[in-house]
């Protein structure tokens, strides 16, 4: 807030850019405003979100948007169809990459940004204008710094990792939340990670894997604390018209499924494998009604693109069954809190998308992750002591989750005590967080 020019208060920015679109950066980013506030961070909050993108829920909730200095390629090559990309749309990504990483240097060294800030759009601008007055970056938890190899490797960790490094450049304070991190596959991204990790007064880690892996890979030592998305509160959904509304049946117990589109990169034929992977998931649903369970398919993610809209996977499964056989969940007006609200009166849950499970065990709900990229589910399910009930996307069949789903009715009531003491020890974990942030300000 300013009054003639002069700063009236305090004010932080959280990066990287997200948008309300993705519930589980939804809760992040909304645990990072809270967790930083309980630390007496009091201020402005702003998020950084590209154009177009929704915001409104957050900005209900105090935290103003700002536009990103850098943004994604695809603002000038849109194709919302993606699953698979093309190799012309890859290039024309590659052109837009080479002129954002030359220009985007330029804006890190104070003499250019000064003359080059006339150059840019006006909301750009006011964007440069709050991130040199902010007196705080909070890196938000998820799993910004991981890659997997390719040519685009090293310009998509200096993508993800830039704000860092120009938050170091107006000489801010820097706070990385419980985060996933690696692998770190591709030329430089080694070399990019770890400089951005330097930058910052205090980088912390979501699950163990990940910190060894900071450890081994970029000989850095950070501290593991759990996934802020675990201490979201629950929405206040009335159970009655929830299962009303979705025509739950209360005589068989209900297993809340996430799925999400996936482009299989290892595969040999990507697209087989994509369509492999819903044939089975199917098959698997269809299972479940056949035993007396009733499947609750939850549309977790929206997006405007294919490849991160959960519809569009959704879609193509349920056209597989008999419309007996599921329900959907499909509510653009909920927000982080009513997912969890929703995951709460299941009785079990299957998940591609690991924040729909972390909400899930968050209210003591068992569960089964399918793990697609980087170390989060692996890692986070290894901490709850609860490493066989993960399953490698790329090796999902209805009949090993079913294996697994058996195992987990077996094993209810020790699953039931990790979570327990998982999240007991979660909220000890989050108190030596806040004095950490506190002992930093």
């Amino acid at each position: 807030m300013y009054w003639m020019g002069i700063k009236m208060s305090k004010s932080y920015i959280i990066i990287p850019g997200c948008s309300d679109l993705n519930r589980g950066d939804q809760a992040l980013v909304w645990e990072t405003k809270r967790i930083a506030e309980e630390a007496g961070y009091i201020g402005e909050f702003y998020l950084i979100a590209e154009q177009n993108e929704p915001v409104q829920q957050s900005e209900a909730k105090g935290i103003h948007t700002i536009r990103p200095i850098i943004e994604h390629p695809s603002r000038l090559f849109r194709n919302k169809a993606n699953i698979q990309y093309t190799m012309l749309l890859k290039v024309q990504w590659g052109v837009v990459a080479v002129f954002d990483f030359l220009s985007s240097l330029l804006f890190l060294w104070s003499p250019t940004r000064k003359i080059l800030k006339y150059c840019i759009s006006k909301e750009k601008r006011v964007s440069l204008e709050i991130m040199k007055n902010a007196d705080a970056f909070f890196v938000k938890g998820g799993g910004l710094f991981q890659s997997y190899g390719g040519v685009s490797s090293t310009y998509s960790m200096y993508f993800w990792c830039y704000h860092i490094f120009l938050a170091k450049s107006f000489r801010k304070l820097i706070y990385v939340m419980p985060n996933s991190f690696g692998p770190f596959y591709g030329p430089f991204v080694k070399e990019i990670a770890g400089k951005a990790l330097r930058c910052c007064a205090i980088v912390t880690s979501r699950e163990s894997l990940s910190s060894r892996m900071v450890k081994d890979k970029l000989e850095l030592d950070v501290s593991t604390y759990p996934d802020l998305a675990f201490r979201l509160e629950t929405g206040k959904l009335n159970r009655e018209e929830v299962f009303l509304k979705y025509n739950l049946p209360k005589d068989r117990k209900l297993v809340a499924l996430t799925m999400r589109p996936y482009r299989f990169p290892d595969a040999n034929n990507p697209e087989r494998a994509y369509k492999i992977f819903k044939e089975e998931m199917a098959k698997f649903i269809h299972w479940l009604y056949e035993n007396g369970y009733m499947a609750v398919i939850v549309e977790h993610t929206l997006a405007m693109n294919s490849h991160e809209n959960d519809a569009a996977c959704i879609k193509d499964v349920t056209s597989k069954i008999e419309i007996m056989e599921y329900r959907l969940i499909s509510e653009k007006t909920y927000d982080c809190h009513d997912l969890k609200c929703i995951y709460s009166y299941c009785d079990y849950i299957v998940g591609t998308r690991f924040h729909s499970v972390i909400f899930a065990i968050g209210s003591g709900i068992p569960g089964i992750a399918i793990s697609y990229a980087g170390n989060k589910s692996k890692g986070i399910m290894k901490d709850l002591g609860l490493s066989k009930y993960v399953i490698d996307i790329n090796e999902v069949t209805s009949k090993k989750l079913e294996e697994k789903f058996l195992r987990l009715l077996k094993e209810e009531k020790q699953i039931k005590a990790n979570i327990k003491n998982y999240i007991n020890d979660a909220n000890e974990k989050y108190q030596e967080l806040i004095k950490r942030l506190i002992s930093s300000y």
